[in-house]
């Protein structure tokens, strides 16, 4: 390797960002290793990293950066940098996040990336830019093939950044003749060389050639792309073993070479002897890595090795290329392992590492994901559905719901035009997808059937298969959760996600200088997205006290922050926020429902969030703010499909609000769709009557809402409620203290105020004298922090129209001539006359259209 001092000085002025600027085979990538080694040797940390087949984008490339910075404990803030290392993938916006902990480096730093032709140059520069404010003790330095154009250096012009080009980069004689003669070990005479040997890899295949006696080679005839062919020519000489060229073929698949990978393609030795060669000839060169020792080849190189490889034919490069899709999978190398999968056309294989590896995929690389599986031919993924699911679930991620929805929808009805397959793995894995995929196109019922045989299929295998699904086992009972709970089959979630918790994975456990363990997951955050779910699943049926023992759980496991806010972190927040409306804490409910309002339009859960924000609003005094919530999330195409299950609980969150706003008759509009003995209907229809004061209509339909045992338990004690002051009114005060104590009991039970803040002081005092002992020290409890009032009006009191009145209504929608209604009711044109102008005056209507709307939207019309 050739000491550069000329160029090496340019790098120690100190510029804040340096940028690398030239041909392939310009030695960028060996300057930046010459200028890392000079660094450590002066005590300067240095970060060392490039793009290729495993780093393919900007979000991979803050979380490598960010994980070196805190093996090198560089970071003042250790436990938030670990943190937010362990939820990379999910931080909302990782530049940001990692600028701040780059603020609070402890010494000076070097970040150099390799290879920035890759990504896009400009958006990488501006990246870096935006990390360079943040961090005063930072600098970068970046490399590329691509020339620096008008554009970019305007928007570096502001920066302190140096451009190290093709020019300074070149050669001069004396540089290209010493490189000559290592590489040769021959000695040649000054002025021997000419222009042609200016670029470095020109200079090593000019000495290979030399070295091996092979035939010259005309550097300054060919083009620069074709040096690398022309290198390769020259490698192989007399003394180069006869399997050397075989070695440097199949090493080129694999984007770093191991002993490893080296072993299991064909060289039990590891290829000690042809690594050593390679590195001698300087085709590359040995770098440190999670994974240990690897050797990079010369990226030129390594093109024209795999240009050369694909020429041979798909069925004897395919094994090559399925050797390397699964050791880059056992590697964690994720992308690399996909996409040797489909390079090598190998379907079934992709399938399984791609089903492995999703979660990872879906957060770490979803553009790569998509362009591609894009590529494949569409039939390809109707035929392996899995794959298909897997470009959805990136789309998803994307925000691209429209286009992933479209995906969804075929995987679902490929998956069940197949037939159960006997291995329960493999039938689990199926059904799993089938039943993600069928919730995500809308099908919920199917969805919730699928997942019955999720569950059974689960329960079918023994242990030893139970432990080869231990890595994605939670995850996928997670998803049956889900589609349970669409389903409003609260027990069923509970159920199944009580089982998913159950299953513990063991963790990977990064040592780092101090001793400290980092913690990662291995298991996609299966344990974590059943332990959320399931609270939020305790939280929405009003089961505060088990919800609050799970969120206690969530605690102790202590998950990556960045989950918690994340798309499988957002029933969590609802149950936080569910927990503090009962608690009276307003703020606190809000701050959790803000931290994931981001989500909306992009999770199928919208109902429940949109709910929760509704009522956080009402309860706040903003029934208006609550409305144009409702109304917006409603509107078409602003969210996903809601299952019946969420449209009842929106529709009960829109009559609550309007019933706020002193709308009775958009309140009955917002439940009349709903079954008329479900719950949430008959306890709208009951408050709308207790609030009318219409008492005994009030205690009638709160009672039918007790009888039809309301799931919810914060709804059924609003119902108790009803009854207990609909009884009291009514004089019926055995039946008011019955209801009344069950109501403040279970509120007691579960730690919750909610129900009984939607009243005002003056009926629960009337209430308390009719309770036990405990239950009045409850409601005292609550009533030193009350506010006087509720956040429901008084409504006008019901209009009341006599049986013929009635009669004579709903003649007029089919005629307004008053001798055709006679006849119909059989009574005199006078008589048809004083009984519509009754009916008028009680509607407060002026005429005939007035009136039948007035009457409509009170339901005296129905027959």
């Amino acid at each position: 390797m050739l000491d550069r001092p000329r160029l090496t000085e340019v790098f120690d002025r100190g510029h804040a960002l340096t940028v690398v600027s030239g041909p392939a085979g310009g030695g960028k990538s060996v300057l930046l290793s010459q200028w890392a080694a000079v660094q450590d040797s002066r005590g300067i940390a240095s970060v060392r990293l490039g793009f290729d087949e495993n780093m393919t984008n900007e979000h991979l490339m803050l979380r490598d950066i960010l994980a070196q910075l805190v093996v090198q404990d560089l970071i003042a803030d250790r436990s938030g940098a670990r943190s937010t290392l362990r939820g990379f993938d999910s931080v909302r916006d990782p530049a940001d996040e990692l600028g701040r902990l780059l603020g609070e480096l402890s010494r000076d730093c070097v970040i150099m990336i390799d290879n920035a032709e890759r990504v896009d140059e400009t958006s990488l520069l501006r990246r870096a830019l935006d990390l360079l404010d943040a961090a005063p003790l930072l600098r970068i330095v970046v490399a590329t093939r691509r020339s620096t154009v008008t554009r970019t250096l305007q928007m570096l012009v502001s920066a302190d950044v140096c451009v190290i080009g093709p020019a300074h980069l070149f050669f001069t004689r004396d540089e290209a003749r010493d490189v000559v003669e290592r590489v040769s070990a021959q000695k040649i005479p000054p002025h021997a060389l000419g222009d042609e040997s200016a670029l470095p890899l020109a200079a090593r295949a000019l000495g290979l050639t030399i070295a091996t006696q092979s035939a010259p080679v005309e550097i300054a005839a060919i083009e620069v792309q074709e040096l690398a062919d022309a290198l390769m020519a020259g490698l192989i000489g007399a003394d180069a073993p006869a399997d050397f060229e075989e070695f440097l073929l199949r090493t080129s698949i694999p984007g770093r070479v191991t002993r490893e990978i080296a072993e299991r393609l064909g060289w039990p030795d590891g290829g000690a002897e042809h690594l050593d060669r390679a590195e001698l000839y300087g085709l590359g060169m040995w770098e440190a890595g999670a994974d240990g020792l690897a050797f990079l080849y010369t990226p030129l190189l390594r093109e024209a090795l795999v240009r050369r490889l694909d020429q041979r034919s798909s069925e004897s490069v395919a094994p090559i290329r399925r050797t390397v899709a699964l050791w880059a999978s056992e590697n964690g190398r994720h992308l690399e392992a996909l996409t040797n999968a489909l390079r090598a056309k190998d379907y079934v294989l992709a399938t399984r590492l791609g089903r492995k590896s999703w979660f990872i995929l879906s957060r770490s690389s979803p553009q790569d994901v998509e362009a591609l599986l894009r590529r494949e031919n569409p039939v390809v993924l109707a035929r392996h559905p899995l794959l298909g699911m897997l470009l959805a679930l990136v789309l998803l991620r994307l925000g691209q719901r429209l286009r992933a929805f479209a995906y969804f929808q075929g995987a679902a009805l490929s998956l069940r035009r197949r037939g159960l397959d006997d291995d329960p793995v493999e039938r689990f894995w199926m059904l799993s997808a089938k039943t993600l995929a069928e919730r995500f196109a809308g099908q919920f019922r199917r969805s919730g059937a699928t997942a019955d045989l999720v569950v059974a299929a689960y329960g079918e295998m023994d242990a030893e298969q139970r432990a080869e699904c231990t890595g994605f086992a939670a995850l996928l009972l997670s998803n049956c959760g889900l589609s349970f709970l669409q389903l409003g089959r609260i027990s069923d979630a509970v159920e199944v996600l009580e089982l998913g918790m159950t299953i513990h994975v063991a963790h990977t456990v990064v040592i780092l200088e101090d001793g400290v363990g980092l913690r990662m997951p291995d298991d996609g955050g299966g344990w974590y997205h059943c332990a959320a779910a399931l609270a939020g699943a305790y939280a929405l049926r009003g089961r505060l006290s088990d919800a609050r023992r799970v969120l206690e759980e969530i605690d102790d496991a202590d998950p990556p922050p960045a989950w918690r806010t994340e798309q499988f972190g957002i029933l969590e927040q609802i149950a936080h926020a569910i927990v503090a409306v009962a608690a009276l804490d307003l703020a606190e409910a809000r701050h959790r429902t803000d931290s994931i309002a981001h989500h909306l339009g992009t999770t199928e859960l919208w109902p429940y969030l949109v709910c929760i924000r509704s009522e956080i609003d009402l309860r706040d005094g903003h029934p208006a703010e609550a409305s144009r919530l409702l109304t917006h999330a409603l509107g078409r195409g602003v969210n996903s499909a809601v299952s019946d299950h969420g449209s009842s609980r929106l529709a009960f969150a829109q009559a609550m609000t309007s019933l706020s706003m002193c709308d009775q008759a958009a309140a009955r509009r917002a439940v009349a769709a709903l079954p008329a003995d479900e719950p949430p209907r008959k306890v709208i229809e009951a408050l709308v009557a207790l609030l009318t004061r219409d008492d005994p209509h009030a205690f009638a339909a709160a009672e039918v809402a007790q009888v039809e045992r309301d799931p919810d338990l914060d709804r059924a004690c609003l119902a108790a409620l009803i009854t207990a002051t609909a009884a009291a009114r009514l004089g019926r005060h055995e039946a008011a203290a019955r209801a009344a104590s069950w109501a403040v009991a279970v509120m007691r039970e579960e730690h919750s105020y909610a129900p009984l803040a939607l009243f005002g002081t003056d009926v629960l005092r009337e209430l308390r004298d009719l309770c036990a002992a405990a239950e009045r020290e409850y409601l005292d409890s609550y009533l030193s922090r009350a506010s006087e009032t509720g956040p429901f009006p008084a409504l006008p009191p019901p209009v009341r129209l006599t049986s013929r009145e009635l009669a004579v209504m709903r003649e007029l929608r089919r005629t307004s001539s008053t001798d055709a209604l006679a006849a119909a009711l059989f009574v005199s044109p006078n008589t048809v006359k004083v009984q519509r102008r009754s009916a008028y005056r009680k509607l407060g209507a002026s005429n005939r259209e007035q009136a039948l709307l007035r009457a409509a939207e009170l339901g005296l019309l129905d027959e």
